[in-house]
């Protein structure tokens, strides 16, 4: 039955170590019943020989696996673009190819989808390991908050944000990407909730993240997201709904999230200071980088820790 179909999209990138485990996690997922896996489709952009002769020897074992192999990476956008153009079924879940999906959290999201013909996007909450000194408290400290805000958001109906680790999509919902949107979870989103969908998150649905390395990592990587924010809302038309942008529209809330985050985690105190430095510093390179039209596609690919 067409209503319980869905693929499974990757953007893969240079080495994609994680990529193995990753599709073992999706072919063993025991999925719903009544929930059918039509495909997993895997673009690889500039991938190293060995990721890519890992997947064709997996196409060969499994037939409902795509491999559209790109030489050159042209960018994350363009990728989702190749999948939208070939997925199957009411559904698409698109999942990072360094993510990992703890076991049940597709299933969780395809569950919570399915059930509401209202909502075009559920999103896993993204979870990372103990990461020790000021590096590992201050991106606690940040996805702590980012979890809390979308939960706070979702209770009031209010969501229009979505981080891409993890994401499930209503076929209805789904709009191509410009070619230079830097943040696509985001304007996924934004561009559903603006089509009058709700958008949801699955506090349940954990999925393992990769995270940068160090401080200098962390405030690049923060520079090119708040630059896609910025960009979203010349294309959706919205800011996405997160705690930088809360601060002009509704500091009450923003203020309240940060501090409920920091109550229920009294150590992360210490690293807001330089959470607040390093926001700081992204924020005035990503001013710059949108005075002087410099392209974040593709990504400049960081240090992230295996």
């Amino acid at each position: 039955m067409l209503g319980n179909e869905f693929s499974v999209g990757i953007c893969a990138a240079d080495r994609a170590a994680k990529l193995d485990e990753l599709l073992d996690t999706i072919e063993g997922e025991a999925y719903p019943t009544g929930f059918v896996l039509k495909s997993i489709i895997v673009v690889g952009s500039g991938l190293d020989d060995e990721a890519s002769e890992l997947l064709r020897g997996r196409r060969t074992k499994n037939s409902n696996l795509m491999f559209i192999e790109e030489p050159v990476r042209k960018g994350k956008a363009e990728a989702i673009n190749r999948i939208l153009d070939e997925y199957r079924g009411s559904f698409l879940v698109l999942v990072n190819s360094d993510a990992h999906p703890q076991p049940g959290a597709i299933a969780q999201l395809l569950v919570a989808i399915a059930g509401d013909r209202n909502v075009g996007m559920v999103s896993a909450s993204p979870v990372l390991s103990y990461r020790p000194g000021i590096t590992g408290a201050v991106l606690r400290l940040m996805w702590n908050v980012h979890n809390e805000c979308l939960m706070e958001l979702n209770d009031e109906g209010k969501n229009n944000h979505c981080c891409d680790e993890l994401i499930v999509l209503r076929s209805g919902a789904v709009r191509r990407l410009p070619q230079d949107t830097v943040n696509d979870g985001a304007f996924l989103a934004g561009s559903a909730y603006r089509a009058g969908y709700s958008i949801q998150f699955c506090a349940a649905a954990h999925v393992q993240i990769d995270v940068p390395n160090r401080i200098s990592d962390l405030v690049k990587q923060r520079r090119r997201i708040l630059y896609g924010h910025a960009q979203i809302v010349s294309s959706v038309g919205k800011a996405p709904r997160t705690l930088e942008s809360m601060i002009f529209t509704n500091p009450k809330l923003g203020l309240s999230i940060l501090v409920g985050t920091l109550a229920r985690s009294p150590r992360l105190i210490l690293a807001l200071p330089v959470a607040i430095v390093g926001e700081f510093l992204s924020a005035i390179g990503a001013g710059y980088d949108r005075i002087t039209s410099r392209s974040h596609v593709p990504w400049d690919r960081v240090a992230f820790r295996n």
